[in-house]
């Protein structure tokens, strides 16, 4: 039987430059979950001037590790692959049974800042403007003394989970973040001298979107 032009000889070996055919990297099968990304960083009683947030996945500034309540980075300054995320918003919230003193010096003096890439300013906001969007609210009355004492439970904002610094864009696009792209959120603190507080606070900013990751 006549044998097709370039149809090799059966059972002859292969002509021509020798060649490995591999198998091809798979794209990994992604799933949205809304769930934030969330970093926290301490506020020491002396004062400070920059808090950096999602810079350090395990340790503190000041030393001693991260628990898994402090943060649920699992690299430093960028998501790690293959997850992706939608960004749309941020919150930051101070540690609960903060003194209202100490509360009304972190967001009157506080100055947050979110880094895009290496050194780029994709927003640069006063503290107070980043709502809690979480946390009780209203007041309290402390029985067994002679006369009650009303505290407030201090919040900054509605605590509510809708209420967010809204980042998307006037058509309500979310800002994609890969894999590899780095990012950080700073507070800064540029009153001179640096404020200072009665005792060490944590502060936790929230990165909100949808967090596309596999399962």
């Amino acid at each position: 039987m006549a044998r097709g032009f370039g149809q090799p000889v059966q059972g002859a070996p292969p002509a021509g430059v020798n060649y490995v055919v591999g198998t091809p990297a798979q794209t990994p099968v992604l799933r949205p979950l809304r769930q934030p990304i969330f970093d926290t960083e301490v506020y020491p009683a002396g004062g400070i001037a920059t808090l950096r947030l999602f810079t350090n996945s395990t340790t503190f500034a000041a030393g001693g590790a991260k628990l898994s309540r402090h943060t649920n980075m699992t690299q430093s300054g960028q998501l790690g692959t293959p997850l992706e995320f939608d960004l749309v918003g941020f919150n930051v919230e101070i540690e609960r049974g903060t003194s209202k003193d100490d509360h009304d010096t972190l967001y009157r003096t506080g100055q947050f800042i979110w880094f895009f890439g290496q050194n780029t300013i994709w927003l640069n906001v006063p503290l107070s403007r980043i709502p809690e969007g979480i946390g009780l609210y209203g007041q309290i009355s402390q029985d067994g003394n002679a006369a009650p004492v009303e505290k407030s439970v201090l919040v900054n904002g509605w605590p509510i989970v809708q209420n967010l610094y809204n980042f998307t864009t006037p058509d309500r696009m979310a800002r994609r973040v890969t894999s590899t792209e780095s990012f950080r959120a700073q507070i800064d603190f540029p009153d001179v001298p640096t404020p200072t507080i009665s005792a060490n606070t944590e502060v936790r900013a929230y990165m909100l979107g949808i967090l596309y990751t596999q399962l």
